[in-house]
């Protein structure tokens, strides 16, 4: 460096304070997580929170954090506490020994969560062997006034008092956090929500080397709890699995629905991009739900909780009262509308998701601490966390539906016994008259249960019906939902070709030299409002929510579905191939066969989008041995042999790179088994590349 230069010295401005804590901590509970954490970085193994007057009087408001960990030096506080981003957690990634542990906080922030709390703060901090301690004041009101005024000071040049007070015993170590003049007011509800989010800030099913607990204090309130979370509080669930993973043999572990064994399979793969995790999932049913209710009332089913280092990362924010503010970080509630009558709620579960830095290094921490970064791997850590989810969505499912059949066969046999009963019972009244009397209330009875099993059994197939019903009305819509966007598009393409003929025809009409023209785009415009109008006339036949069965002639539905495909064949180059019998009449549900081939349809552009060459969509239907067999076939990207199953489970996708949302096959399936059909990939119709779906449904045909 020349000697003649000048150096220029970078400072901070005196707002960062406020928007790296105030403002980037958003809520109260997530800033008292950052404060807890703290303390289990330091080696704590026993931290107080205690609320003191912090309800609506708020007269003299305080909440203490206090630890007894290793504490803090003068130069500690100093040239640490108060400096963001700090690296020291990063060289140092594990306390010291002989704790060890692995470091939760490494930005340097979350000791402004503070800020968040109160306008006062006071450290008293000490480290072992040291003969006083050290008492800090800090005032966030000087901060904030330096602000407003003409020549605002840097974030530097605030100077906070300090004092030592000689100890008592020089073997006592760490830090007490005071902060005063409490922002806002903590309720009792609001305190036992603290308590719940704080009990599961440790993994329950982590072991520490050394003991970590929380207390939580409030006097006014008559709060004092150990806040802790047991495992012995899974033990009421329905059921449960658990996943892990083995580095060495690359090797992670996932759950896989089993339709020929009616089993939740765990089975193995190689470790995803994200890195390995293990997964403990406890489901808890109607029944199950109300037994842990009434053990653990102020500990609610409220579904994942990620864990690093057997320290929670993603608490999930502050409720209130509104259970839709609630943070849903996986995004498991937003999809229940997407599969309303066999979903699995985050109210159901229990779950438990543990990562390491060390082995899931791409996951890495949002600054806000609430969330992860949104790279690939997190989104590839969150869709096979959801995957989960969906095996034992169908596991569930299958066991209803099973429980449902062995219900119905229970009352059918029940029937049958007490017919044979009550005729055998007339059969003696009638042999021997003397007994007749004595037969008389055996045979009532035995009539009025006959007469409460039919009750029953009518009453049952009425709820699958109205079930049946309004699950086929929901798909619908579902399905509506996906080709709203197809919908679209083939709306405004046509319109904007309609546009362009009308100008012409506004610019140049009757000039008789562009007669032949005139006749051209007349038939075009012709045919692109016949378009429009089968478009409007499918969309319609949604309005109307008809699920009844009805004549359908096959070949019109099947060509109508297509032509509304027209535009989006040509811009994506496809070309069609279709081979479909034109006298086909069956008594069926119309609304399905548009939702399967709409959502088949859909499948197959997608799979076409990054194909070279020629793009081809064979479609074909023949009747044969009273089934009716459908072959969609495409040369795109094609699915793997092992995934020929999971392609048709919910949020399952192989063209998520295309905008593949994982949906479109599953409403497929659902509604061939609506019809009591199956649907299955088989050897793709173009040799090693692409694909062929068939379908296969029971039907009886009616010639025209």
């Amino acid at each position: 460096m020349d000697s003649d230069k000048e150096l220029l010295k970078w400072r901070f401005d005196i707002s960062t304070f406020r928007l790296i804590g105030r403002e980037l901590i958003t809520d109260r509970i997530t800033a008292l997580f950052e404060l807890v954490k703290n303390c289990y970085d330091a080696n704590a193994q026993k931290v107080s929170v205690v609320f003191e007057n912090v309800g609506p009087n708020m007269s003299g408001s305080m909440i203490t954090i206090e630890d007894d960990g290793l504490g803090m030096s003068f130069e500690d506080v100093r040239d640490k506490w108060m400096v963001i981003g700090t690296a020291s957690k990063r060289n140092n990634p594990y306390s010291p020994e002989p704790f060890n542990r692995k470091c939760v906080g490494e930005k340097g922030i979350g000791r402004f969560a503070v800020d968040k709390l109160g306008d006062k703060l006071t450290i008293i901090t000490k480290k072992k062997g040291e003969k006083e301690w050290l008492k800090v004041d800090i005032d966030w009101n000087v901060y904030e006034k330096s602000e407003s005024e003409t020549k605002p000071k840097w974030f530097t040049d605030i100077e906070s008092p300090y004092e030592f007070i000689p100890a008592d015993n020089v073997e006592e170590q760490g830090t007490k956090l005071v902060i005063s003049q409490i922002r806002d007011v903590w309720d009792s509800g609001s305190i036992h929500h603290a308590v719940r989010q704080i009990s599961k800030l440790v993994s329950p099913f982590t072991t520490f080397k050394y003991p970590f607990v929380v207390y939580v204090k409030a006097k006014e309130y008559n709060i004092n709890q150990k806040a802790t979370h047991s495992i012995d509080d899974f033990d009421l669930a329905t059921y449960s699995f658990s996943l892990g993973y083995d580095n060495q043999k690359n090797e992670q572990e996932y759950a896989e629905f089993n339709q020929t064994t009616h089993t939740l399979d765990i089975l193995k793969s190689g470790i995803k991009s994200f890195g390995g995790v293990k997964i403990r999932i406890y489901f808890f049913d109607a029944s199950a739900r109300r037994k842990y209710k009434l053990a653990f009332p102020n500990d609610p089913i409220d579904g994942f909780k990620i864990y690093r280092d057997g320290i929670i990362t993603t608490p999930f924010a502050e409720e209130q009262q509104n259970p839709d503010a609630k943070r849903d970080v996986l995004g498991i509630d937003k999809r229940l509308w997407q599969d309303i009558f066999s979903r699995i709620s985050s109210r159901e579960f229990l779950g438990v998701i543990e990562i390491t830095k060390k082995d899931n290094p791409k996951i890495i921490d949002a600054t806000n601490r609430q969330d992860f970064v949104e790279n690939n791997e997190y989104n590839a850590l969150k869709r096979f966390v959801i995957q989960q989810l969906v095996a034992l969505q169908m596991y569930r499912s299958d066991l209803r539906k099973s429980n449902k059949e062995a219900n119905k066969t229970q009352l059918m046999n029940a029937e049958d016994e007490l017919a044979k009963l009550i005729s055998s019972l007339n059969s003696i009244a009638n042999r021997t008259p003397q007994i007749k009397n004595t037969l008389s209330p055996l045979l009532q009875q035995a009539r009025g249960t006959q007469q409460a099993v039919k009750v029953a059994i009518k009453e049952q197939k009425k709820e699958s019906e109205e079930f049946l019903r309004k699950e086929n009305a929901y798909l619908s819509i579902m399905s509506m939902h996906e080709y709203s966007i197809q919908i679209t598009h083939a709306i405004r393409t046509t319109l904007n070709q309609l546009k362009g003929r009308i100008e012409f025809f506004y610019r140049y009409y009757p000039l008789p030299a562009k007669e032949e023209t005139f006749k051209l785009y007349a038939k075009e415009m012709f045919e692109k409002m016949k378009v429009l109008n089968r478009v409007v006339d499918y969309m319609l036949s949604y309005s109307q929510s008809n699920i009844s069965p009805e004549p359908v002639n096959m070949h019109e539905t099947f060509c109508d579905v297509f032509a509304t495909y027209d535009d989006i064949f040509k811009e994506n180059k496809i070309i069609l191939q279709t081979d479909f019998v034109d006298k086909l009449v069956l008594n069926t549900n119309k609304q399905f066969f548009y939702d399967i081939l709409q959502n088949m349809i859909d499948n197959s552009v997608k799979a076409l989008k990054e194909v070279q060459g020629q793009r081809i969509i064979k479609c074909s239907y023949q009747f044969e041995d009273e089934y009716l067999q459908i072959l969609m076939s495409d040369n795109g990207c094609g699915i793997p042999i092992d995934e020929r199953v999971k392609v048709f489970e919910l949020y399952y996708t192989t063209t998520e790179r295309q905008g593949g949302a994982g949906v479109g096959l599953y409403i497929v399936k659902t509604r061939v088994e609506s019809l009591k059909g199956t649907v299955a990939v088989v050897d793709s119709e173009f040799g090693k590349v692409g694909v062929t779906f068939e379908i296969r449904i029971p039907f009886k045909n009616n010639k025209l």
